[in-house]
């Protein structure tokens, strides 16, 4: 595959994590207004909810782990560049390859074909959360590990083509390459 097929795909792949990362964000706005519902319940009017703890920690976790592959698209998850920044972009490159390979890939799919028997199981008995008053059944939230997997290993795809491209030219992809790290 050539350097302007391997571009074009991971742009596309980019785009689609932005848009994934941009709604994950905005759904940010549901779990405050119900965090901020239950500290008006519970200290204004005496009322505590039974849903509220439950509501928070699924969607946070939620939130937590469906904006790791955005994470990942804008360079911000753990990194020692003591090294990695003095390197010309193919040993940089060179260095992220085998690391996907070797690191990422194999938690990925661990992590994606667990999450789905995690989720199928709850699905299939209708799990509930039994220390919850509240009950909540488990399953949509054990479909957010399949997922999270899933979005993680397409953007990581998406950082392999990167990879190939700045190791046959040693220079980073345009607009989608290191440079775009978050601040830290």
């Amino acid at each position: 595959m050539n350097n302007q097929a391997l571009y074009g795909i991971a742009l596309k792949i980019d785009k689609i994590t932005l848009i994934i990362g941009n709604i994950v964000g905005w759904m940010l706005i549901p779990m405050i207004l119900s965090l901020a519902y239950e500290v008006i319940a519970r200290y204004v009017f005496g009322k505590p909810t039974i849903w509220a703890y439950d509501m928070t920690f699924m969607l946070y976790g939620s939130f937590f782990m469906l904006g790791a592959s955005y994470t990942l698209r804008k360079k911000g998850h753990i990194r020692t560049d003591m090294f990695y920044e003095r390197w010309c972009p193919r040993k940089q490159a060179y260095i992220d390859l085998v690391c996907y390979v070797l690191f990422f890939y194999p938690f990925v799919l661990i992590f994606t074909f667990t999450g789905w028997e995690y989720f199928l199981k709850a699905f299939l008995t209708n799990e509930r959360f039994v220390s919850s008053p509240w009950m909540a059944i488990t399953w949509p939230f054990k479909l957010v590990l399949p997922c999270t997997g899933f979005f993680l290993g397409v953007q990581g795809l998406s950082e392999v083509f990167k990879c190939l491209i700045a190791i046959k030219t040693n220079r980073w992809p345009t607009g989608i390459g290191p440079e775009e790290r978050t601040s830290t």
